[in-house]
């Protein structure tokens, strides 16, 4: 190998080397790197940004497709649904589906799940209506009647698992403080 360019002029060993990193440097690899990068994360935030809008528009347009039949209605006086005493207050009747029914109260809260059957009625009904049976001493809900719907829904009873827990007596403390000092009593074996 010769240290003589082909025009003649003396190369120095070291030469070919600095302009071999200095040609790569000038062509800035960084940069197409860089552009490709960029390139690379603006497409996925692109697609983030797109799951994220589907997402959040999604919920409320299958929330919307979905119906439930809500009745109001005001009750001046006391009533039962199977055991249990409600008193007067305006109160949603939200269908749930096939023999369940929820009620609300006037806070928007959930009282109680009834059980409700079909019956199936000759002719629509022309106003919706409850119908208590006021035989009883507290007058009892038996029906609901439903505006343009030839169903009549016959109250069963109330669904337990929505009864909620009844806080009785505390249960009795003991008079042990620990283990190891207990006192011997019949019946308890140290």
């Amino acid at each position: 190998m010769t240290n003589v360019l082909p025009n003649g002029d003396y190369r120095d060993p070291n030469t070919s080397v600095v302009f071999a990193i200095y040609s790569i440097l000038r062509r800035q690899p960084w940069k197409a790197m860089a552009i490709r990068t960029w390139d690379t994360m603006k497409r996925l935030f692109l697609a983030g940004l797109l799951a994220a809008s589907l997402g959040a528009l999604l919920p409320p347009a299958v929330a919307h497709a979905t119906t439930v039949k809500v009745l109001t209605s005001d009750v001046p006086f006391g009533f039962q649904v199977g055991e249990r005493t409600f008193k007067p207050g305006r109160y949603q009747f939200v269908v749930l589906g096939p023999g369940r029914l929820a009620m609300r109260d006037s806070r928007a809260h959930y009282v109680a799940m009834i059980t409700t059957r079909d019956r199936d009625m000759r002719a629509p009904v022309t106003k919706t209506k409850l119908v208590f049976d006021t035989r009883k001493k507290r007058p009892q809900l038996v029906e609901i009647w439903v505006e343009e719907n030839s169903e009549v829904m016959d109250i069963v009873g109330e669904e337990v698992t929505a009864r909620p827990t009844t806080i009785g007596p505390p249960p009795p403390m003991l008079d042990v403080t620990s283990f190891f000092e207990r006192r011997a009593e019949p019946g308890l074996k140290q």
